[in-house]
């Protein structure tokens, strides 16, 4: 049976905040089912991020790991996680934490509305002005 809910990951060297993502991914989520799955996909990372995410998948049954040969992409990356995610509502999240977990409520309540897809667009950001830049382009 599919889990109603999957969050994916894409992890590039952050063996230092992958657990914690986990951490408050569970914990706003909690409100919303127990019936969901974490999935990390390590792009190649040149750190401890794939033993990380495997120590947290071998003590957590709702995280999966999944390591890439090399390092794809951010976009290539979320494709690999797309393909494996079994929910019926599927989140994607950057592993830093500037993609807050505690919009995932959020998120979930609005395409409960009856929207197809939601997205979410951060107002502050602590990016360089060249990404800030790029990403307003983006946006446009």
């Amino acid at each position: 049976m599919s889990p109603h809910l999957s969050i994916v990951s894409p992890v590039y060297n952050a063996e230092n905040i992958v657990l914690e993502l986990v951490k408050q991914i569970e914990a706003n989520i909690k409100h919303i089912t127990a019936d969901y799955e974490i999935i990390l996909v390590n792009d190649g990372s040149k750190d401890q991020s794939w033993q990380k995410i495997k120590e947290i998948a071998s003590i957590n049954k709702k995280v999966v790991g999944i390591n890439l040969s090399r390092n794809f992409g951010q976009h290539n990356t979320i494709t690999a996680a797309l393909e494996h995610a079994r929910g019926e509502w599927v989140v994607v999240m950057d592993c830093d934490l500037q993609d807050r977990p505690e919009e995932i409520p959020v998120l979930y309540n609005k395409a409960r509305e009856g929207y197809d897809v939601v997205l979410a667009q951060r107002v502050r950001r602590n990016d360089s002005w060249l990404k800030r830049s790029g990403s307003k382009l983006f946006y446009k």
